[in-house]
């Protein structure tokens, strides 16, 4: 049954507790400030709690104080810093919904089964089964995973991460799933089979959170701490690599290090339908494209994946260009071609 004691989106919430329930609205209020979509599963959740409560009328009022407060605040916080009046999620959603360009799909355009045929399979894998299952038994739990995946369906561009905010009710349900089929079946000699999935699991885990893509952390770690600067003169790195590939001054901590980086912003100002960003303009010529960023940029330093470098290493066989410093690894699975193998850093003579 979904009730808050099986649920953590509701945990905060109690039908005696008045504090209890102040801190449920204001906890979901702050998950809508920080993302507007983590409204979507609170749109079936709260009338239901409306529903089921005997204080219906203070559940509102609370609700609409915290509400308002809070994102009054937090709009003021923003507009003193735009130096505009500004209302994010407003903004967040008049871009990626309504937007005339259609501004979701510069990242990507999926099929309207994307969720179903790539997102949740991917997400659970051999697992998919028992969250059917359990889907069958927890019906009010499926309706609001449901209903959230259909709004996100409304969107062209559909990604994984869209899915975090509902897996802990996911994983409730493959919960139920396998319980029903532990008694169903009467499986319980078979349990070393989910202890063995889970050792499995753990294996999977630190594999990808410790090695895949390392390098794409261990690069600005060379950064950071290889990097000399006894002239006291402004470096320049210029990363050519797809965007948001590693992160920038939040990670250095440096001042002497200017960074730049292939831009991918999409197109905001109504520009032509055969708009391109920075990055695909590179990656279409990136031999001229690289040549021109060194004439205008300057760096003196180059990053880039073992895939363009093959590209563009005949530039740098001048005395006058730059030599390999370091070859960084960085993950034996390439998801995109603009992605390698391996990180080059190469500095100018």
């Amino acid at each position: 049954m979904f009730s808050y004691k099986k649920s953590q989106l509701i945990s905060f919430f109690s039908f005696r507790s008045t504090r209890s329930n102040i801190a449920f609205h204001i906890f979901v209020s702050l998950s809508f400030i920080l993302r507007p979509t983590s409204a979507i599963p609170f749109v079936i959740i709260y009338p239901y709690i409306l529903y089921k409560t005997s204080k219906r009328l203070q559940f509102l009022i609370q609700a609409f104080i915290c509400f308002t407060l809070l994102n009054i605040c937090n709009s003021l916080l923003d507009s003193y810093m735009y130096n505009q009046w500004t209302f994010v999620p407003l903004n967040f959603l008049y871009i990626n919904f309504f937007h005339p360009n259609s501004i979701s799909s510069h990242y990507g355009i999926n099929n309207i089964f994307w969720y179903i045929t790539n997102g949740l399979p991917m997400i659970f894998f051999y697992r998919l089964p028992f969250l059917f299952l359990g889907a069958i038994q927890e019906k009010r739990l499926t309706i609001i995973v449901l209903f959230t995946i259909f709004i996100y369906t409304l969107n062209v561009h559909k990604e994984f991460r869209f899915l975090t905010q509902i897996l802990p009710i996911l994983f409730i349900l493959e919960a139920n799933g396998i319980n029903w089929c532990l008694k169903r079946f009467r499986w319980n000699k078979f349990r070393w089979i989910f202890y063995l999935s889970f050792i499995g699991h753990i294996f999977i885990g630190i594999y990808f959170s410790l090695i895949d893509r390392q390098g794409q952390i261990s690069v600005m770690n060379y950064i950071r701490n290889n990097l000399p600067n006894e002239n006291q003169q402004m470096l320049s790195v210029d990363f050519l690599m797809p965007c948001h590939s590693t992160p920038y001054y939040s990670f250095i901590h440096r001042d002497d290090i200017q960074l730049n980086f292939l831009t991918c912003e999409p197109n905001l100002n109504n520009r032509t339908n055969d708009y391109m960003d920075e990055a695909d303009k590179f990656f279409l010529n990136p031999i001229e494209s690289l040549k021109q960023r060194l004439h205008d940029i300057n760096p003196s330093h180059l990053i880039m994946f073992d895939t363009l470098y093959d590209q563009v290493k005949e530039i740098f066989d001048g005395d006058q260009w730059f030599s390999v410093k370091d070859i960084i690894f960085n993950s034996h699975i390439q998801h995109t071609s603009r992605h390698g193998k391996m990180i080059y850093i190469l500095e100018k003579k």
